[in-house]
This record gives C-alpha cells, sequence and structure tokens, in this order.
C-alpha cells in the first residue's frame, strides 16, 4: 500500500467501520419509521463515507504505481493496474 498515512490500511478500516455504524443507524432508523428525508440525509452520508474510500484506494493506486516504476516495475503493466482502477472507480461515481 501507499507510504501516506490516510491510505493505510488501519485507516481505511477505521473508516470502514464507521460506514458499518452508519449502515445500522440506517436500519435502525427504518425500522423505526423515521421520516423518509432523514433516512435519505444518512443514506447520502453513507454512500458519501464509500466514495471517499474509493478515492482514497485510487490515489493509493497511483502512488503506488509511481514507486513501483520508479523502483523498477514495468511502467505498461503499472499503467494497466492503474486504468483498471480509475475503470471501477468511474463505475462508483
Amino acid at each position: 500500500m501507499s507510504h501516506l498515512p490516510e491510505h493505510r490500511t488501519g485507516n481505511l478500516i477505521t473508516r470502514i467501520n464507521r460506514i458499518e455504524g452508519q449502515i445500522g443507524g440506517i436500519k435502525k432508523m427504518i425500522l423505526e419509521e423515521k421520516p423518509y428525508d432523514e433516512i435519505i440525509i444518512q443514506l447520502n452520508s453513507t454512500r458519501s463515507a464509500m466514495q471517499k474510500i474509493s478515492q482514497i484506494m485510487l490515489e493509493a493506486q497511483a502512488d503506488n504505481s509511481l514507486m513501483n516504476v520508479s523502483e523498477g516495475s514495468s511502467l505498461e503493466d503499472e499503467m494497466k493496474k492503474l486504468q483498471k482502477v480509475i475503470k471501477q472507480y468511474n463505475k462508483m461515481n
């Protein structure tokens, strides 16, 4: 993984744990029949958090690819990896 702090596994897991908590909260809101607008606010918040993780993963791949090329990896191979991640990132957004 990348050398940047927000790209570290522990930080990503913390973000995912928060999202799991948000999902649990949304489930509870639905069960308690909270107003739809309040539920949608929480859904949007969760979606935004997921998009942020996706962005971090894209940045980490770019960073990792650059480091690998500077250490002698094939530019073509690293570009293919990065293009694959970009394609998946675009599907989410």
